[in-house]
């Protein structure tokens, strides 16, 4: 299947030398150079340190780095990753699960609970190391996580089945359930229910764009400019309610939620993506015409941004410009650009030691050269 075998032709580009203002850039260098960047940076011996948080480590961080490594073709960093992740954060010997704790520092788990979303790109990645390398015990142990993610981490309310973003986020006090939209993760559903023949899993596709849908629409104390809550609650009948002490901003939870969009888009031609999409996209051609900027943090209830630029909310946008053809897609993107770094064949984006902006924003350039392939 080509579709997990895209980077290997990232060996023979060629690498041009550029800087941030040159143009224009090549989008191979800049994802071979940013994945360079981040081994040497934020990868110790399979451990994803956050330097800007107590040297600490999260699932989260593991997931992006076995994913990435697959699509880098780095086995070496690939394996490291799994065996670290297995022996420190696996759940397996404390409660009995193939889910992930998520938070380790100090040499130690500080906090026992898996989150879904490094949950779902943990088997993300062995499925597709698995492809990758032939190699079977990756998608042994990839079967097993999803069977701990359908036993642990999903819950059906009023006949729809939805994804609890934490093994310990139980009902509140006043019984809502706690949602994080960016969890949801359509495409990669859809190849686990290729390889686990489970239709919970096509369930929970349905239920992610659902839950978009109504969240797009003036319902649940939203109202009707495409933005998403980084949170947001159900009620026992499944509606959509605030949730307390959680962020209702489109913030840095939420800008995950076009990337995930594009990638069922570039995949599967979801319809329902496009959609979704295509909302964020007239909000973020507005607001680029209207100030001549993406700003950050955005209030979904009156879409006033939080007065700085930040280069993931500039990658957010793109993918939903970009995906609908949109006339401003092209200089977001060079927006975008902006915060490139380059030190020799090295790339980074914005703060050198912020791992979360690092993690994400080469996605951009990776799309620029797979969205006519087909390519995860």
């Amino acid at each position: 299947m080509k579709a997990f075998f895209l980077l290997l032709l990232l060996s023979f580009l060629q690498l041009v030398m550029t800087t941030c203002s040159s143009a224009p850039l090549d989008p191979g260098a800049v994802v071979r150079g940013s994945w360079e960047y981040y081994k040497r940076t934020f990868i110790m011996e399979g451990k994803v340190i956050r330097l800007k948080n107590n040297h600490d480590t999260v699932s989260e961080g593991e997931s992006y780095a076995m994913l990435r490594a697959v699509l880098m073709d780095d086995r070496k960093t690939f394996d490291e990753c799994l065996a670290w992740t297995e022996s420190n954060l696996s759940r397996k010997t404390s409660h009995g699960d193939h889910l992930l704790a998520w938070h380790f520092e100090n040499g130690h788990i500080s906090d026992t609970a898996a989150a879904s979303d490094a949950d779902i790109d943990y088997a993300f990645s062995l499925i597709l190391a698995s492809r990758k390398w032939n190699e079977s015990r990756y998608l042994e142990l990839a079967r097993e996580v999803l069977q701990s993610i359908l036993d642990h981490e999903t819950l059906e309310i009023n006949g729809r089945l939805y994804l609890l973003p934490a093994t310990e986020m139980k009902p509140s006090s006043n019984g809502y359930i706690a949602q994080n939209p960016s969890y949801y993760a359509p495409s990669n559903f859809k190849i686990f229910y290729e390889v686990s023949d489970d239709k919970r899993w096509l369930k929970l596709v349905d239920t992610a764009y659902d839950l978009l849908r109504r969240l797009q629409k003036p319902r649940g104390g939203f109202n009707a400019n495409g933005l998403i809550p980084d949170w947001c609650a159900l009620d026992e009948n499944g509606e959509i309610k605030p949730l307390p002490d959680k962020s209702e901003l489109f913030g840095w939870d939420a800008l995950r939620v076009p990337l995930r969009m594009m990638a069922d888009y570039q995949l599967n031609g979801d319809h329902r993506s496009l959609e979704v999409l295509r909302r964020f996209s007239l909000f973020f051609e507005h607001e680029f015409n209207q100030n001549g900027r993406i700003l950050s943090e955005y209030s979904c209830e009156n879409a006033t941004g939080k007065p700085y630029e930040n280069p993931l909310f500039y990658t957010a946008a793109f993918a939903a410009t970009d995906a609908v053809g949109s006339s401003v897609a092209a200089s977001i993107l060079q927006r975008q650009r902006e915060f490139l770094r380059q030190n020799g064949n090295e790339y980074s984006y914005g703060d050198l030691d912020d791992y979360y902006v690092n993690s994400i924003a080469w996605l951009v350039e990776y799309y620029q050269i797979n969205k006519t392939n087909n390519e995860p």
